[in-house]
């Protein structure tokens, strides 16, 4: 459990130590950001998000879409409107951007999740020895775990794949690796 008061403290005790008028604001911006996290009851939320970040989960999303246009619309159906969040269109990732001077919520497609595959990859994760003849296989496995792994390399049908899962949103996936980049020739 995430002990906010110690953090506070601390930035507090920085803060005080601080002679950098730029340092002074960003500390009073870090100790915002804690007290807007407490005073909206959201502590147990940014708990599970940091433990995601330690767990190398897919990058947190706020909903999933079949179709652009179902996106489009619920995204600008919100009130107030979100200033920027991901969301997924299909499995595909997209930045969701209010824009004030249109009045809507604009969404474009970011290469978020082939830099989070890339990554994956280059980390050379250690499979886990689970291996399917199907896609079909993988997928009715990863779907009757009760808790899935946030993600998890599996074996479906010769090819690496990581089983993943975007627990905000309790959406379950299987995502093809790529090639990890080879090692740099560079002395």
């Amino acid at each position: 459990m995430m002990h906010f008061f110690d953090k506070l403290e601390v930035l507090g005790r920085h803060y005080s130590e601080s002679t950098s008028e730029e340092e002074k604001q960003a500390f009073i911006f870090a100790m915002d950001a804690i007290y807007f996290i407490l005073g909206t009851g959201q502590g147990t939320e940014f708990e599970a998000y940091v433990q995601s970040q330690e767990a190398s989960a897919p990058p947190l999303v706020i909903a999933r879409f079949k179709t652009r246009e179902e996106a489009e619309a619920a995204m600008n159906a919100r009130k107030p409107p979100i200033d920027s969040a991901r969301v997924l269109i299909g499995d595909d990732y997209y930045s969701a951007m209010f824009v004030p001077a249109t009045g809507r919520t604009h969404l474009v497609r970011a290469e978020t999740l082939d830099f989070y595959l890339q990554a994956m990859a280059d980390e050379r994760l250690k499979p886990s020895g689970l291996s399917f003849a199907t896609k079909e296989e993988a997928e009715a496995w990863m779907n009757q775990q009760p808790t899935p792994p946030q993600q998890v390399v599996i074996d479906v049908a010769g090819a690496p794949y990581l089983a993943a899962y975007h627990h905000r949103i309790d959406y379950r996936v299987l995502y093809p690796l790529p090639a990890p980049t080879p090692p740099s020739q560079e002395p």
